[in-house]
């Protein structure tokens, strides 16, 4: 029964790939060849169980290529079942599929320019600190495209493998699921009962993987729950996975919370931060049946503290610019002098220099004028046009000798 099921899959994704080309683009091998520069490890940028991963460019965008490797175990049921779904569902939180090269198992994806969630919550690179606000907001997006899978038409798709070394981030930390080759087709009636979907063997990554799902082989979409609960509270305290959830349980008990959150962030609202964690760990009960509902009670939540975070940051944006409007303002009312250069200061010396130079000399010779003037009018012309000039009687005030005309000797010239 099993095997005719496999069977069934595999049909349909090679039909998929033979039949529906138009949901992707296909390349060939020397267009992939071209763009990593024939798979150089200098463009490498990642390495995963799928095969190692390059950055490239085509079509004068540039693109993240996973190669298939040759050794992989059920890489090519891996590639197929990626295909199918990267090539049948869109979501803002879903990586891109570009296009993909089947005969060689490569795949071709958007670039994203921040890598994966892990390294930027190690600070890989020395990378900054994610604010609390953008944590929040990834948690968000991360559950939103989840509910988006698990409510997936006409078969809910289980991911399998959630953990933050498959959550890429672009340019604006804007987070995105991808390696989906793990996910599984749930039958509707079977996705959230307790009658669950068996598998032989699980699948996933340690410390990531559902515990009874572990033990039992059964699947249902509350198996990605626990994956959830796990990097949700990688997110708040940026730690290794391994004992996580008893910790912190541990931390909230003692009343010592705080000091499990991500000291590289030294403004965590901590009573947010405290519900977050409690979310979290209830997402990481090993039972199933004692997880919370994705739908109706973990994106609600996440949404509310998103929400929370960016209203705390557009008041605090808000605050920036009234500062600066305040002082602009206060700016405007006392203007202060603009400042000249010193070229402009000795220049305005000299040119005031000249002016007072100007003043004095036209000062002088008004002044050499008007005695000039006053000698004319003093002089007395005699009738035989001989002239004398008026006798003048001297007096003392002090040591100053001064003259004064006699004015009985004035004679009108006329």
């Amino acid at each position: 029964m099993k095997a005719e099921q496999e069977t069934e899959e595999k049909n349909r994704a090679l039909n998929a790939l033979a039949h529906n080309d138009v949901r992707y683009r296909r390349y060939t091998i020397e267009e992939i060849e071209e763009a990593t520069d024939k798979f150089a490890s200098s463009n490498k940028i990642g390495e995963g169980g799928y095969g190692p991963v390059y950055k490239g460019k085509l079509d004068h965008t540039p693109v993240a290529i996973k190669a298939l490797r040759p050794d992989a175990a059920q890489g090519k049921k891996q590639f197929q079942q990626e295909v199918e779904v990267l090539s049948t569902i869109r979501h803002p939180h879903m990586v891109l599929l570009l296009g993909a090269c089947p005969e060689y198992g490569v795949l071709v994806y958007e670039y994203m320019d921040n890598g994966s969630l892990e390294d930027r919550l190690l600070q890989k690179q020395n990378t900054p600190p994610i604010p609390w606000s953008t944590r929040f907001k990834i948690a968000a997006e991360i559950a939103t495209a989840l509910l988006f899978l698990h409510q997936a038409k006409p078969e809910p798709l289980v991911h399998r493998d959630l953990k933050p070394a498959n959550i890429l981030l672009d340019r604006n930390y804007v987070s995105k699921i991808s390696d989906v080759g793990l996910a599984r087709l749930v039958p509707p009636s079977l996705a959230d009962s307790v009658t669950q979907y068996h598998m032989t063997s699980a699948a996933g990554t340690f410390c990531y993987i559902d515990p009874e799902y572990q033990q039992t082989g059964m699947l249902t979409t509350r198996s990605d729950i626990y994956s959830l609960g796990i990097m949700l509270l990688q997110i708040i305290t940026a730690k290794p996975p391994m004992g996580l959830a008893h910790q912190v349980g541990r931390a909230i008990e003692r009343g010592r919370f705080a000091d499990m959150l991500d000291q590289t962030v030294a403004d965590w609202p901590v009573e947010e931060a405290l519900r977050f964690a409690i979310l979290a760990l209830k997402c990481a009960e090993l039972r199933k049946r004692d997880r919370p509902s994705l739908a109706t009670v973990i994106v609600p939540e996440l949404n509310r503290l998103r929400d929370l975070g960016m209203n705390t940051e557009q008041q605090r944006s808000n605050n920036i610019i009234q500062r600066r409007g305040v002082s602009s303002r206060g700016s405007s009312r006392s203007p202060l002098p603009h400042p000249k250069s010193s070229s402009q200061a000795r220049m305005s010396n000299a040119t005031q220099r000249g002016l007072n130079k100007l003043l004095i000399r036209k000062r002088a010779t008004a002044k050499k004028v008007k005695r000039q003037l006053t000698r004319t009018k003093t002089r007395k012309l005699i009738p035989d046009g001989k002239e004398s000039k008026k006798r003048s009687k001297t007096k003392r005030r002090g040591n100053r000798r001064m003259f004064v005309w006699d004015d009985k000797y004035l004679q009108d010239s006329e």
